[in-house]
């Protein structure tokens, strides 16, 4: 009987540190889809929420395979760290949630219109013509968020813009997105299951605390 509470609890912890850190990645989103006002985040911070969200999918089988303990924790928490560092995208790189990509596109214009940059619309986003740079615009229309890519141009263009773009949008008012509300209807069941699980497990996991306990 210890022996299969053992594997009951095994197997919850394990759903639990799978399913958890997703739900909380789709909690965080459904948040930033309802805000006042559109969030900015930078390349490096949006590709850290998500890598945090999946981590579990990876480090669950390291750790199972080597063991527990700190030193197997430590080293997949510096490989983690490492992977975000290596893998994220550097500076010039924004994702804004809950804006339509028509309106960043043509926001994005203004701002560098009236830092005195000259640019004309392409296909992928806005051309800077005296600096040779480019800022590429991209979407998710499904969690209605837009990436923003500026490469070319110098270190004061992208600080400046970035500071504009941010106050800007401390000014502008948006609805909550469609999705935000299914984001954060799954993210809480996503959270609901597992405690479900556990308590289903309830009366063997007391059994076994019971057995273990002098």
């Amino acid at each position: 009987m210890t022996l299969l509470g053992m594997e009951q609890i095994e197997t919850s912890l394990r759903i639990v540190t799978t399913v958890a850190p997703v739900a909380l990645y789709f909690l965080l989103l459904g948040l930033l889809n309802t805000r006042r006002h559109p969030q900015m985040l930078s390349g490096r911070q949006d590709s850290a929420l998500l890598t945090l969200a999946l981590s579990p999918l990876a480090i669950a089988p390291v750790i199972h395979w080597f063991g527990g303990g700190l030193p197997t924790a430590l080293a997949c928490g510096a490989a983690l760290a490492g992977g975000v560092w290596m893998l994220s995208p550097r500076g010039r790189t924004w994702v804004i949630y809950n804006l339509p990509a028509s309106n960043v596109r043509r926001t994005a214009g203004q701002i560098l219109r009236a830092m005195g940059a000259a640019t004309h619309p392409t296909y992928a986003g806005l051309r800077l013509e005296e600096s040779d740079g480019r800022l590429d615009i991209s979407h998710f229309p499904l969690l209605r968020n837009v990436t923003l890519r500026l490469s070319g141009g110098n270190e004061a263009l992208w600080r400046e813009f970035e500071t504009r773009l941010h106050d800007h949008l401390q000014r502008v008012e948006s609805e909550p997105a469609p999705m935000a509300v299914t984001l954060l209807l799954l993210a809480t069941a996503m959270f609901i299951a597992p405690l479900a699980l556990m308590v289903h497990h309830a009366p063997e996991i007391v059994r076994l605390l019971n057995d273990l306990l002098p």
